[in-house]
């Protein structure tokens, strides 16, 4: 790393003939064949089956458990204890105890043959009951009770600025937890040597992290420890470690002698593998009548179950306008609750602000009688001028005018000018509306260092390695592809190796920080390996290494003028190899001599149109245009891809998805795919997705930010339709009737 540190880092080649193009993915064939390998696919000869008996109770005290029984069943080769009696259990799925046996029938009679007994305790599973009652305490951990404040904190003067104000309104929003639902569920296959050496097969977002986190738990030097994650369905922010299942799965294959699966079903999945905590707020904000906003009020609660998070990002509200509005004021509480702990979700924090900040500004504009479309423009956040001096890339430099370019795109693209109207104008009982919302994401390289590993043989086969997981996103090509633009190949010549913990350092894949990390890593890797390959072949093709190039499936001698198909030239290798590694992270990002390799922070506009029967209360969306940027486009097809799926994710959140606790059970009552409802294709909206492409700023990540806009722009597509404010997603045709009937029945 210090090394790497002194000198510049190889820059991005000015004259691009891969780079931002459509690539298909090159693990899509084996992925739309089914011979892409999961960790679920993986069945070790003598395999034993595992599975955690749980709490079925929000809030107990373990008396007394008694294995005896379960432990002489047939086929059962292991137990592992994981709450000891006297614990106290926080929520229906909290673990109690792992047991392992050669087929799965065996195992559920064993767990059925677990003996427990509870002290069942007081619990909320509930928002309200809990803030109703903030005397008491169900949950473990700090605090005399349930729900805790977070500091308030202020800018300018509220009050002051609502008795100038031309309009003051107040409204309510939020949205409901929703619950992660990855289609491969959490969960790993462990296997020890008889050396002692742990590998496991994992659905994690975090190979190294993994491994890592096995090695500390055993207490064993990572060199011992193997995780291996080829392919993984899903994480979206809830796979970082291998989790209370992944510890008994390896704790119970130790006892066992034998490989063991422990992957959670989809109850499990839905209950205890995390969720997106809920946000519910009063917000007042305050304007002139030429649309400028000049106050901003707001006064939230959210719960991520038994975790201790906030469930907004309070240091972002009122969200992309904070230093636009001269007078905000903002306080948000905490409320724990016996249900399972908040995980990150794609942009944690980030789709609550944009509720809470975009409805308000829709709002406020029908009261001015505005297009909001005009009262954002007027509210924009000014590119700062320091900032347009020092670093005239960077996000604070440019802001104003990218958001301005964007919401012109989206407006143009979406025909806005034509489709918008003042909010219930339609008559009829179908009626149609238009909304949009902006949103904002860091997406910068990760602080830990990733490594990339790239070989050139003699028969002129590349290949890459790095220890990094693809979740889906296209990393795997993206590497491919960096490769393949540095060495004049084709991105299906190149062989990559990833997802396997020994094949050096990379982070975790959260927060946008994957390809702002591989690739520039990449960058470097390919460069390196393309000029040792120069210096060794150099003399055997009477050239210096100086003089050689890269050209199409080629290696040039600039001096005099011979050509090599790259095959040929590699031949020259004999029986060596070229090879280049290189690293990349966030401190390496930032040195000056490194500008515009990776960089961060992006903006983002969507615009979404809606079709409201009034009469039943259903809502469809139609389309949506997703305007985005992310730097310098890598590939163009994974990227749009990206956008999209995002889209997707924000739609259902805005109308169909919501966790739905039973008060006097505190059990979740749809734990499952039937009545835990997530859109089908027939619910799609079109999505136009326009990648506002900056190469000059270097690499900037792409998975978070597409997703947090959606159920804003829909909500007040919504208001746009039947005039009315439906105040809280999920957006399902109840409250919908709700909303109308509170204004008379009619918009």
């Amino acid at each position: 790393m210090q090394n790497e540190a002194k000198k510049a880092a190889h820059p991005w080649p000015k004259q691009r003939r891969l780079i931002g193009t459509r690539v298909r993915r090159i693990d899509g064939p084996e992925k739309a064949t089914g011979t892409a390998k999961y960790s679920y696919d993986y069945n070790r000869p003598g395999m034993l089956h595992a599975a955690i008996l749980r709490c079925p109770h929000a809030h107990a005290r373990l008396v007394k458990i008694d294995l005896s029984v379960a432990e002489k069943m047939p086929g059962v080769k292991a137990t592992h204890l994981i709450a000891n009696e006297g614990k106290e259990l926080f929520y229906a799925g909290d673990e109690i105890v792992a047991l392992a046996a050669d087929t799965e029938e065996h195992l559920a009679d064993a767990l059925r043959a677990v003996k427990v007994q509870y002290e069942v305790l007081p619990f909320f599973v509930r928002e309200k009951d809990a803030l109703e009652h903030p005397e008491q305490k169900t949950v473990g951990g700090a605090g005399k009770s349930n729900v805790n404040r977070v500091a308030e904190a202020t800018k300018g003067n509220v009050e002051a600025a609502y008795k100038t104000a031309d309009a003051v309104i107040e409204g309510e929003y939020g949205a409901a937890t929703v619950c992660h639902q990855c289609l491969e569920s959490h969960g790993l296959v462990a296997e020890w040597d008889k050396d002692g050496n742990l590998t496991v097969w994992c659905s994690t977002q975090a190979v190294v992290g993994t491994a890592a986190a096995l090695a500390q738990h055993f207490k064993l030097p990572p060199a011992k420890v193997k995780c291996i994650t080829h392919y993984m369905g899903g994480g979206f922010g809830s796979k970082f470690g291998p989790d209370v299942q992944g510890i008994a799965a390896a704790e119970l294959a130790k006892k066992a002698g034998a490989p063991v699966k422990l992957m959670l079903d989809r109850a499990e999945e839905i209950t205890v593998a995390g969720n997106r905590p809920s946000a519910y707020g009063k917000v007042k904000i305050a304007g002139t009548k030429d649309g400028l906003i000049t106050a901003y009020e707001v006064d939230c609660y959210g719960t991520p179950g038994i975790g201790n998070a906030a469930t907004v990002n309070m240091g972002l509200l009122p969200y992309v306008y904070q230093d636009a509005i001269p007078n905000w004021k903002r306080n948000h509480a905490i409320v724990r609750l016996n249900a399972g702990a908040a995980r990150a979700m794609r942009a944690p924090g980030h789709p609550q602000n944009c509720l809470l900040t975009e409805c308000a500004i829709d709002d406020l504009a029908a009261k001015l009688g505005l297009d909001p479309m005009v009262v954002r423009l007027k509210n924009l956040p000014p590119n700062d001028p320091t900032a347009a001096k020092n670093d005239p890339t960077s996000f604070l430099a440019i802001r104003h005018s990218l958001y301005s370019k964007e919401i012109e795109i989206a407006a143009q693209l979406a025909d806005w000018k034509k489709k918008w109207h003042p909010p219930g104008a339609e008559e009829g009982p179908i009626k149609r509306g238009i909304g949009m919302a902006l949103h904002t994401w860091g997406g910068f390289a990760s602080a830990q260092p990733n490594e990339v590993t790239i070989v050139i043989s003699r028969d002129g086969s590349v290949l890459v390695e790095s220890s990094t997981q693809d979740l889906g996103t296209g990393q795997r090509t993206v590497n491919a592809l960096v490769a393949a633009e540095i060495l004049g190949l084709e991105p299906g010549d190149i062989t990559v190796r990833i997802g396997e913990s020994q094949l050096g350092s990379s982070s975790g894949s959260g927060g946008s920080t994957t390809c702002p990390s591989q690739a520039p890593a990449t960058l470097q890797a390919a460069c390196n390996a393309r000029d040792d390959l120069f210096a060794k072949i150099a003399p055997r093709l009477g050239a210096k290494p100086e003089d050689l190039a890269i050209e199409k499936a080629s290696v040039v001698d600039k001096a005099s003028g011979k050509k090599w198909s790259w095959k040929e030239a590699c031949a020259r290798l004999g029986m060596d190899q070229a090879k280049g590694t290189g690293v990349w992270n966030q401190k390496l990002s930032q040195q000056r001599e490194n500008a515009n390799i990776s960089n961060g922070q992006v903006g983002g506009v969507q615009i979404a149109e809606v079709v409201v029967d009034t009469e039943t209360g259903v809502v469809r969306c139609t389309e949506v245009v997703a305007v985005q940027d992310c730097g310098m486009i890598v590939d163009l097809l994974t990227c749009e891809s990206q956008v999209a799926g995002g889209v997707i994710m924000g739609l259902n959140y805005a109308l169909f998805e919501e966790r739905i606790m039973d008060r006097h059970t505190g059990r979740q009552v749809n734990a499952d795919m039937e009545f835990y409802k997530l859109g089908g294709i027939k619910d799609m909206p079109r999505i136009k997705v326009h990648m506002y492409d900056m190469p000059e700023r270097g690499v900037i990540g792409i998975g978070e930010p597409p997703t947090i806009s959606t159920a804003a722009a829909i909500s007040n597509a919504i208001f746009n339709a039947i005039g009315v404010r439906v105040p809280f997603a999920p957006f399902t045709p109840d409250r919908v009737l709700a909303a109308l009937a509170q204004k008379g029945g009619k918009a």
